[in-house]
């Protein structure tokens, strides 16, 4: 019920304009409560002053004085709910409760290692008070006291033995371990913590460059699965048209034959034609001769005998039309030659494909796992050039806009809205909302650099220290002979000193901005999670008592670039290379 109340009473105590708690309260004639800030400002924008909330008017701005009164209240209402949030609040689960509350346990505020006991706000008081209990060690609030206790002597355990890795007490140090190294807790503490953040950067870029591996074999195996289709399409249709060329000489050869078959048939024809006259010519001769054979006058056989002419070449002419338009056997052979020259040759492609392939696939896993540089080189490349209106004065930029150096002084030029005025840096040409690119920078003759990538919407005016990826910034940069990745907090990278080449990899839909090492082709920092796109904030329209809500919008990105500008002479520029392929090792 208390919370309920304290709810109550924070609306009584809201300005309806800022909907925030009064500051400075004033009443206007008509009686209602408004800030003087919120209200005067409200009459500002308007011809004629009424009250936002019933609309009544007044000939002339009202005169208006901050209620004393209605101030003091709001000061004691401020006081008790800042009280009420210190020791009211009932502890959680898994928050430590105060040992000495009744009832409803509050939330414990810090815990006594001499009392043995933890204490809310209200509880808290006489350790603040009371002379004799303020020299009491307080710490955070914990629940497991009795472990901060020795067992064997029974006193609070306040060093950590480096020699024996363990937490003793007093006694135990003056006894067990008077010639060991040890420290205080506190500054044990603080040595795990630091270590605690160490490791958690090692796993955290452990974790990244598995991600990205990870995602690199996937779409390595996706590619895998789009050759081999297009590879099976390219075979069936290969196939397909040595079956058609095959089909074509088959059908061929034979219509070939069957031409020469009905050739010979109607040469046949003919000669049985022939054939036939003969024939009949024959048997008329052969009567005739077997008449003049049984007539006995001598005489009619000089005068009759038929002529018998010459014996047909018809017999000469068919046989050769019988014979065979080609010989089957060579054919046969030709077919059966080709089959094995065929066979062969598959078997020899067969086998150059299983070699291939397992070749293939090691070299993939190779490059995937060794190398996924080259294969970010080759698809994801691009050509940045350098956008001269937005590099600082003191930056000079190449006629191919390929590379900046430092000039040592300021230049007299435009101070156009996009230009950085006070930090040394200059950004792309080209701006990216979508997909993935690539870039490489070379580093000879730099003692001081950053390279990345940026939203549009970064400051470029004033000094902003915190490019930092809530600022929109994802970089990467060496300073004073360190190298780290600029997130939050920054993180020490082991650079080497002789590295002559960074590559930067953007994933824009998968927010991944990944920095390589060139030269020894490995994983230096990768940013996970990256917010490109930015959302328009809240916007809240005072005047008309109403919200806006923002919509995502998409942003785009641009490569950002620093040389070389420490010690305040010219430096050795700062280039953008063209990317080359190269092997692993």
């Amino acid at each position: 019920m208390a919370s309920a109340n304290i709810s109550l009473s924070e609306e009584q105590f809201k300005c309806s304009i800022c909907l925030d708690v009064f500051t400075e309260p004033v009443s206007t004639p008509c009686g209602h409560n408004y800030c003087k800030a919120c209200i005067m400002g409200y009459w500002a924008q308007r011809d004629v002053s009424l009250c936002p909330l019933c609309k009544e008017s007044f000939p002339r701005t009202p005169e208006l004085r901050v209620n004393t009164e209605f101030r003091d209240m709001l000061e004691l209402f401020n006081t008790t709910r800042a009280a009420g949030d210190d020791s009211s609040s009932p502890a959680r689960p898994g928050e430590v409760p105060c040992d000495f509350c009744h009832g409803m346990k509050r939330k414990a505020l810090k815990s006594c290692l001499v009392c043995l006991a933890s204490y809310c706000s209200a509880h808290l008081q006489p350790h603040h008070t009371v002379q004799a209990l303020k020299w009491h060690k307080l710490i955070n609030p914990v629940s497991n006291l009795e472990d901060r206790m020795c067992k064997k002597h029974n006193k609070m355990i306040e060093f950590f033995c480096s020699k024996d890795q363990s937490c003793v007490c007093m006694v135990c140090l003056r006894d067990d371990h008077a010639m060991h190294e040890a420290v205080s807790l506190e500054e044990e503490f603080k040595d795990r913590k630091t270590k605690l953040e160490c490791m958690k950067m090692k796993v955290n870029h452990t974790l990244s460059e598995k991600q990205v591996m990870s995602q690199m074999i996937q779409n390595s195996m996706k590619q895998g699965w789009q050759v081999m289709e297009r590879t099976k399409a390219e075979i069936a249709e290969a196939f397909a048209a040595l079956e058609a060329s095959i089909e074509t000489k088959k059908l061929k050869l034979i219509g070939l034959l069957e031409k020469k078959q009905r050739a010979a048939e109607r040469q046949a024809e003919a000669l049985v034609t022939q054939l036939r006259l003969e024939i009949a010519e024959t048997r008329q001769i052969s009567t005739k001769l077997e008449g003049l054979s049984k007539t006995e006058d001598d005489f009619r056989l000089l005068q009759d005998l038929p002529s018998i002419s010459s014996p047909s070449n018809s017999k000469h002419r068919f046989i050769a039309t019988t014979q065979s338009p080609l010989h089957v056997e060579s054919v046969r052979s030709t077919v059966a030659k080709i089959e094995e020259m065929l066979n062969k040759h598959m078997e020899d492609i067969i086998r150059e494909a299983n070699l291939v392939d397992e070749e293939e696939r090691v070299e993939e896993l190779t490059d995937v796992i060794d190398d996924e540089l080259g294969t970010i080189q080759k698809q994801y490349s691009i050509k940045v050039t350098l956008d001269p209106d937005t590099a600082h004065p003191s930056l000079i930029i190449s006629e191919d806009r390929k590379e900046v150096w430092y000039g040592g002084t300021k230049r007299p030029i435009p101070d156009v809205p996009a230009r950085f005025d006070t930090l040394h840096f200059v950004l792309g040409n080209e701006g990216f909302s979508s997909g993935r690119f690539y870039y490489e920078i070379t580093l000879k003759g730099q003692t001081g650099w950053e390279v990345g990538v940026a939203r549009e919407s970064i400051s470029k005016k004033g000094v902003e220290l915190s490019l930092s990826p809530e600022k929109g910034c994802w970089t990467l940069g060496s300073y004073w002979g360190r190298c780290q990745a600029n997130a939050n907090p920054p993180v020490i990278l082991a650079l080497s000193e002789k590295t002559q080449k960074v590559g930067v990899f953007v994933d824009y839909e998968g927010g991944l901005v990944s920095f390589y090492d060139v030269d020894t082709r490995t994983l230096v920092y990768s940013f996970t999670q990256c917010a490109f796109t930015a959302s328009v904030p809240f916007l809240s329209n005072l005047l008309a008592l109403r919200v806006i809500t923002g919509t995502p919008t998409k942003t785009r990105i641009y490569p950002i670039f620093r040389p070389s500008c420490e010690d305040g002479s010219i430096s050795a520029p700062l280039q953008i290379t063209p990317v080359r392929y190269t092997k692993g090792k």
